[in-house]
This record gives C-alpha cells, sequence and structure tokens, in this order.
C-alpha cells in the first residue's frame, strides 16, 4: 500500500485527526506495521497490514479477544478483515511504548536482560495456560467468530520428527540445505523422537515465532517486563516447548545470559519442563528453523543465519555469527 492509500484509510477511520507522519516499522517478514503519528494530542497508532487476507485478520482478532484479559498485547482500536474499499485486510492497534528484546538485548545491561528474562518466562507460562483438546492449526468459527483447533498438522506417532521430514522434503528446503544436511536432520530428528514430548500431551496457545521481535519490554517501578508479545498469525495449538526452544535460539550454554531467569519465571508461574529439557527444547526448535528453510520468499542473510542456528545444534555446540 502506498503512504496515500494509507493515509486515506486513516481518515476514513479518524476523519478528525490529521496525519503527522508514517513511518514503517522493522522486524515484520510476513505483515507490514506501521506507526502512525497525528497532528495535534492524539497518540500514535500502529496500522497492521495482513498479507494473508481475512482469515488470518480474524484469527489474530480471536486470539487477542483470549489473551487481552490476562496477557499483555496490543489494544485493537478498529478492524477491517475485509479491507475498506480495496484495501487489504487490516487493524489499527494501540502502539506500545517498549524495546524489542532484541533491542534491549544490544544495549547489554546484565541486569535488565535478566529482570526481562524472568518477566518472559512468566509470560510464557501464563500462554502455556490455554489448552486446547487436540493440537493443531487454530481457526475462527464462521458462525461464532470463536477460536478453535482445526486440522491437526499430522496424525499418529513422532509427530515432530515426522513434520521435519515433511519439511525436509521440500523443493526449497532441498536446494537451500543440500542433500547432506537433509540426511543427518532426517537422522538426528529420528534419534531424538522417543524423547520429544508428543504433541497430544496437554495441548496449549504456541506463540510459534517467540522471538525477539516480537516480544517488547519496558521498565515499571524500578523492573524490566514484558509490555506486550506482537505477531499472532502463526499461533497454533501444541508444545510450548516449541516457543521455549525459540527464545533461547541464539543462548549460548558457554555464557548464558537469559536461560537461568527466563526458565525460573517459566517455571515459577506454573510452566513444566522435563529433565532434560535444554537439550529437548533445542532440538524441538529444529522442525521450527527447517520450516523457514520451506519458504519461497527468505533473505540471503536469514537463511544463512538459519543454517548456521541448524549446524550448531546438530555439532553440539553455541552459534557462531562472528
Amino acid at each position: 500500500m502506498t503512504p496515500e492509500q494509507i493515509r486515506r484509510l486513516l481518515a476514513k477511520v479518524f476523519p478528525k485527526r490529521s496525519v503527522k507522519n508514517l513511518q514503517v516499522l522493522s522486524g515484520g517478514l510476513i505483515n507490514t506495521n506501521i506507526r502512525v503519528d497525528f497532528e495535534a494530542n492524539y497518540k500514535p497508532v500502529v496500522i497492521r497490514v495482513f498479507r494473508n487476507g481475512a482469515q488470518v485478520c480474524r484469527k489474530e482478532l480471536a486470539i487477542h479477544d483470549l489473551l487481552s484479559p490476562t496477557i499483555r498485547v496490543p489494544r485493537v482500536l478498529h478492524a477491517a478483515p475485509e479491507g475498506i474499499e480495496d484495501s487489504p485486510a487490516f487493524t489499527i492497534n494501540e502502539y506500545v511504548i517498549g524495546s524489542t528484546f532484541q533491542e534491549l538485548k544490544r544495549t547489554k545491561d546484565l541486569k535488565a536482560i535478566q529482570q526481562a528474562s524472568y518477566s518472559v518466562g512468566a509470560t510464557l507460562a501464563s500462554i502455556g495456560g490455554f489448552e486446547f483438546e487436540k493440537p493443531g492449526r487454530l481457526e475462527v468459527e464462521e458462525h461464532t467468530a470463536t477460536l478453535a483447533v482445526g486440522q491437526k498438522f499430522i496424525e499418529g506417532r513422532d509427530q515432530i520428527a515426522r513434520l521435519m521430514d515433511t519439511f525436509l522434503a521440500s523443493a526449497n528446503c532441498e536446494r537451500r540445505a543440500g542433500p547432506k544436511l537433509i540426511q543427518r536432520l532426517h537422522d538426528y530428528l529420528w534419534s531424538w523422537s522417543s524423547q520429544i514430548p508428543d504433541l497430544e500431551e496437554a495441548p496449549c496457545l504456541v506463540h510459534n515465532d517467540f522471538g525477539n521481535r516480537n516480544i517488547l519490554v519496558r521498565q515499571e517501578n524500578g523492573k524490566w517486563v514484558v509490555a506486550a508479545i506482537l505477531d499472532w498469525e502463526l499461533a497454533f495449538s501444541g508444545s510450548p516447548l516449541l516457543d521455549v526452544g525459540h527464545f533461547l535460539r541464539y543462548e549460548r550454554s558457554s555464557a548464558p545470559v537469559r536461560e537461568v531467569h527466563f526458565s525460573r519465571g517459566f517455571v515459577e508461574h506454573g510452566g513444566q519442563l522435563p529433565d532434560n529439557w535444554k537439550e529437548i527444547a533445542r532440538v524441538v526448535d529444529l522442525s521450527g528453523l527447517v520450516e523457514c528453510l520451506t519458504h519461497d520468499e527468505l533473505p540471503v542473510d536469514v537463511e544463512i543465519e538459519l543454517l548456521e542456528l541448524i549446524n550448531a545444534t546438530l555439532d553440539h555446540r553455541d552459534p557462531n555469527f562472528g
């Protein structure tokens, strides 16, 4: 959408406000998030444009409705799943003041990072408190507009290992990883399959992109806490270890910064971790890394980063990003 189109949409939703500035926010690989500053004393908002249409927009709205009483998510001010005139699906959300966890990490403020990590763990435990009757894709029921679990990703046992095999068989993954790495990933996942928790066990809400860019933090009353969890488009019903592994993806076992504080916050607020959870979470996270390699559109730098994370896990070492 052009700036002119966005301004026209905003004029329809907020006819009495004049737009001062539009700023595309970084971090969105699928959807576009634009900060809108108004003239006068109106608070800024974020217009979120959904590339994949009305159903995805409705799904995110239903998840926000489910979570908002207990989990910090941006407040939705206006929603247009069908768009306005010829526009894509979009929502207008409050602009949450805070820094991404990625930005906080770059400050190297150890105390702040540790405090925020504890809050992230506590928040993830609360997210896992939303349980479902089965694992699978989340969708919105047409007549009730409520969230429901639809089709399972895969039936039977060893679901994560078998899902991995479907990812490895994709043409994009074959091209990016090559035959040797694909075989190595297959063998590695299946060697762990008996230790990976079954997705049928207590399936719960999984964010599925629980990374540094989707977690906003800020200082409140002298402590760093979660300000909001963003971008729920990919959420599904499954194991919370998928989110645990994703959040700790860049942690270095040789010099841990967030892990002990994150896991303490997670467990103290009701999260469950198996005995060898660190290894299992890292193995489970491989499925998310490999799934990314199946995407049609993938920046070269992201591809290189994914392959380094994958190889580091297989080699039982810390990732090396220079």
